[in-house]
């Protein structure tokens, strides 16, 4: 009985560590997530500014060829799926990022303020509400563009391969290869490029795994 009570109370300790573990790690990721999103947000519109200026070159050039063949015609329709994907993406990163440059809700506030409009103060959050909601905001930004991102780049590549098929089906296999390979390359050159787990975090680990299996 003894032993039993001794082994529901190890396992209550150890699932009460994992949380701990999982909550420090949430916390630490959104305090991560809000440092860079600067970063973010420069480098979505470089990408989506990219996109947009490769995509206007590709249906300009596909307008001069003609409806010739079924290849160019599924080539310039998914360019141009992709070209209000792109602006979009521009516009919400952008906006986003100019709201918090410029911190839209305290000139709000100030300009009301200015205009002695009365209790003025209980049409906004607080301080700490509005900050919260600044986060929250990015974090909600960040995705919708990821998601954009991805269906914008699909296109994309939908649109170079239908393009190089026009010329010749062995191209646009070979174009679909050698892209899989570069994504291969870059994830590879990301995972070895981790820094190296410490003796303490091995440590850590080994007793977490020994907890488990007793």
């Amino acid at each position: 009985m003894v032993a039993k009570e001794k082994r529901f109370l190890d396992e209550e300790h150890a699932q009460a560590m994992k949380d701990t573990v999982a909550e420090s790690a949430a916390r630490g990721f959104r305090n991560l997530l809000e440092k860079v999103t600067p970063w973010l947000l420069a480098v979505g519109s470089w990408i989506f500014g990219g996109l947009l200026a490769f995509n206007l070159l590709a249906i300009s050039a596909l307008i001069t060829v003609g409806p010739v063949d079924s290849a160019v015609l599924t080539s310039i329709t998914a360019f141009a799926c992709a070209l209000p994907l792109n602006l979009a993406g521009i516009i919400v990163l952008k906006l986003i990022a100019d709201m918090k440059d410029i911190g839209i809700s305290e000139l709000a506030l100030n300009a009301f303020k200015e205009a002695e409009f009365p209790d003025i103060e209980t049409y906004f959050p607080s301080a700490t509400d509005r900050e919260s909601h600044q986060r929250k905001r990015a974090e909600i930004v960040l995705r919708y563009s990821l998601g954009i991102l991805a269906a914008s780049v699909a296109f994309t590549v939908v649109g170079l391969v239908a393009a190089l098929w026009h010329m010749a089906w062995w191209i646009g296999v070979i174009f679909i290869v050698m892209v899989v390979i570069s994504a291969g390359f870059v994830f590879a050159v990301m995972a070895h490029s981790l820094p190296p787990k410490s003796e303490a975090e091995k440590e850590m680990r080994g007793r977490l795994r020994e907890e488990r299996n007793t």
